[in-house]
């Protein structure tokens, strides 16, 4: 899949695109996606509230399906697990996702996200296992 992919397709889905979400690199079972700040990404309070964690959850799930499909002869892929560790609040900054493929079996493929500002602080790390065929 990862010879014919056309990843654009993530960022053009409806939700991808409500979100912002651009993919930066994906290759190798690895991938880098970035989450523009927008205002209609945060909590109550103001242009400094923090990012509202559904939409972390989102870029995280959206940048580990982007590494995965980096992998050969996927046919369908759904998630089917995400654990998030939310270790600090995302301010006024993009995010940043870096996935990478830890492990690919013949159905079960994991993966582990880190979520960074553009300072480089931790947000968040997840890991998130996909059903695959």
């Amino acid at each position: 899949m990862a010879d014919t992919f056309d990843f654009g397709l993530i960022e053009r889905a409806p939700f991808c695109a409500l979100l912002g979400i651009k993919i930066e690199s994906a290759a190798n079972g690895e991938a880098r996606v970035r989450m523009p700040f927008r205002l209609n990404l945060l909590n109550e309070g103001g242009p400094q509230a923090p990012i509202h964690g559904g939409a972390i959850a989102s870029l995280i799930d959206t940048a580990a399906l982007t590494a995965l499909l980096t992998a050969p002869d996927l046919q369908r892929t759904a998630t089917i697990a995400l654990t998030i560790n939310y270790v600090n609040a995302g301010v006024h900054s993009d995010l940043i996702a870096s996935a990478r493929l830890r492990k690919r079996g013949r159905r079960i493929a994991s993966l582990s996200v880190e979520i960074a500002d553009e300072a480089g602080q931790l947000i968040a790390d997840a890991l998130v296992t996909f059903r695959i065929g």
